[in-house]
């Protein structure tokens, strides 16, 4: 019984993917071009996919980089959610912040008064946005007061909120950003004449409010847009000064977390505590055509890197072509010793795949590589062009940003491995429908 068995399992032959095939491929693919081989169409088609998922894994880090940066950097400065309290009264705004604050996701609910004006100094004059904030909330807002090891050029540059908010109707002093620092050409403690769009009646009619205020501190949030015309103002300074009476525009509301999760559910919180009548938006609703630019141009980037994917996989194609028309020989007398076309088809199949897989994993190498010290990637850039090839007055950042998503380098390892896989799939079968007798017919 034993013995009958033997041959039996001799007549079956090696399974599929076995050793022998792994050998016959790994043989095809070390052939030298006179051989009948193609190592140098093999280099370029591991070189092409290589550098295209080098080339996936960065610039989508670096878009990854661009929305976490702005989306942090804009949740760090602008509210999560607002609430419209324009039509309340002082008593009912200041309550409805108490009872928003109380939420255990909310981190701080607090009116402002938000208003265009005219910052000047001794010889220059500059657009601002003046925000007016009461003293406990603008402490708590981090990405203005406060100090990160990690990000030495952001936060309260210099000066001190200690005094912010003091005297009366909330004293003379305000924080302005870097940016509008520097165009004003002043420093803390020097006067900033601000004008106001509101007018104060005179005998004479509507003149123009204009009141002097002492810098306290200047702040820098990390993007040039805000950091040049941000000015934050004492609420009760604020109120006077716009001529809101005892009205305030909105309570800013700022979650424990950024993350779009934890802001959707304050926003649905405090539209349940508030009723159905407030007006209650999220970032998103603010700030749409931001979120709505960074998706878009988020999506077209991946698909237009993943066409530049399968368009170098197809190089695949014509070198494993040509192989099967160098090989034809080889593939008759495979055949003829036995060998199946399901055998033939795995063979080539194997290189085709090995070749892809290879480049790809390669490219995530080097795609790794890149991403952890892009930094020195742009000092090299701006060496190499002489200039800054990341302006930040365009950009919005100091610093070219690349923030790492595991699940993208999955996705674009899995994605090459299978345009490779596709690629050889053709030429594969065509190896296996390869006639033995017409191969050998004039050999």
């Amino acid at each position: 019984m034993a013995d009958a068995a033997a041959p039996a399992k001799n007549r079956n032959g090696a399974g599929p993917f076995s050793g022998f095939e792994f050998s016959v491929a790994g043989r095809y693919l070390r052939a030298r071009r006179r051989e009948g081989g193609i190592a140098l169409i093999a280099v370029i088609s591991f070189t092409g996919v290589m550098l295209a998922v080098t080339a996936l894994i960065t610039v989508m880090s670096i878009m990854n980089g661009f929305r976490h940066e702005l989306t942090s950097r804009l949740l760090g400065i602008r509210a999560h959610v607002v609430v419209d309290v324009s039509e309340m009264s002082r008593e009912e705004y200041f309550d409805v912040a108490d009872r928003i604050g109380a939420l255990p996701e909310v981190a701080v609910a607090g009116p402002v008064i938000t208003s265009p004006a005219v910052a000047m100094s001794a010889d220059r004059v500059e657009a601002a946005q003046v925000v007016g904030m009461r003293a406990q909330d603008l402490a708590r807002l981090r990405a203005v007061t406060g100090r990160d090891p990690a990000r030495p050029d952001e936060g309260l540059l210099q000066g001190s909120i200690e005094t912010f908010g003091e005297g009366h109707y909330g004293g003379d002093e305000i924080l302005i950003g870097s940016g509008l620092s520097m165009k004003l050409g002043v420093g803390v403690d020097d006067p900033v004449l601000l004008m106001s769009p509101a007018s104060a009646a005179t005998p004479i009619g509507g003149v123009p409010r204009r009141k002097s205020y002492d810098v306290a501190g200047i702040f820098s949030v990390g993007q040039p847009q805000f950091d040049g015309v941000l000015a934050f103002m004492p609420f009760e300074q604020a109120q006077l000064f716009f001529g809101r009476g005892d009205r305030a525009d909105s309570i800013e509301i700022r979650a424990v977390s950024p993350d779009q999760q934890t802001i959707s559910r304050v926003r649905d919180r405090v539209q349940a505590l508030l009723g159905p009548q407030a007006a209650v938006w999220d970032w998103r609703h603010i700030e749409r055509d931001l979120a709505q630019a960074l998706e878009i141009e988020r999506t077209m980037m991946r698909v237009v890197m993943l066409l530049l994917v399968t368009v170098t996989a197809l190089n695949i194609i014509t070198g494993l072509v040509m192989l099967v028309k160098n090989k034809g020989r080889d593939i008759a007398v495979l055949r003829t010793l036995g060998a199946t076309q399901n055998s033939i088809m795995r063979i080539f199949l194997i290189i085709g795949v090995a070749i892809g897989l290879l480049g790809a994993v390669a490219g995530v190498v080097l795609g790794l590589i890149l991403v952890a010290n892009i930094g020195v990637l742009q000092d090299g850039l701006n060496m190499l062009f002489g200039g800054n090839v990341f302006e930040p007055e365009v950009y919005g950042l100091y610093r070219l940003p690349a923030r790492l998503d595991v699940g993208e380098v999955i996705f674009v390892s899995v994605w090459a491995f299978a345009m490779s896989l596709v690629c050889a799939l053709l030429p594969a079968r065509r190896a296996a429908r390869l006639d033995p007798v017409e191969a050998l017919r004039y050999e």
